[in-house]
């Protein structure tokens, strides 16, 4: 009985995955494989965005942007932030609280989707909301950075772009 109340939160993340995925626009997900949550966390725009906001100079090393690309690059990061500004707020948070569910269902913790009253459906509900909002929003918004990033770059840098953004597989 016990070993099931610890599974209660890893299925209810299961859940929330799987409604954000049926709630995901057909752009997002065409031409990635993964399915459509897989489509989303592939999407070298999301996957760059990432990488462009955490560790910007770390990532322009590894490309070998000269200055100019360098300067085009910040200008066009610090666009993208502006005008998606509530939108990457509620991204983060919600990457944030994702983290946190996936390392206490790892550590074999609970709670967090059992709290309150039927909390992990509405929990799970509210998320899926959010994740359909942001997805709508964002994605969009992803792919054009990424289209706008590359046309910075040359040949061998796009290729270099490509493989950095490569989603690695766990195995």
């Amino acid at each position: 009985m016990r070993r099931i109340r610890h599974l209660k939160p890893v299925f209810a993340l299961g859940i929330v995955a799987l409604a954000a995925a049926a709630t995901l626009p057909a752009s997002v997900t065409a031409q990635r494989p993964g399915g459509a949550f897989g489509g989303f966390a592939t999407n070298p725009g999301v996957r760059l965005w990432d990488a462009l906001d955490q560790r910007f100079e770390g990532f322009s090393e590894r490309l070998a942007l000269n200055d100019e690309q360098a300067n085009s690059a910040a200008v066009l990061v610090a666009d993208f932030r502006e005008a998606n500004k509530s939108a990457l707020g509620r991204y983060d948070r919600m990457r944030a609280q994702m983290r946190d569910r996936m390392g206490v269902a790892r550590r074999g913790g609970g709670g967090g989707a059992r709290r309150g009253a039927g909390g992990g459906n509405a929990q799970a509900r509210q998320a899926m909301q959010e994740m359909r909002s942001l997805v709508d929003q964002l994605g969009p918004a992803f792919e054009v950075l990424h289209r706008d990033f590359s046309a910075l770059l040359s040949e061998e840098q796009t290729e270099t772009l490509r493989n950095l953004l490569q989603r690695q597989r766990p195995g």
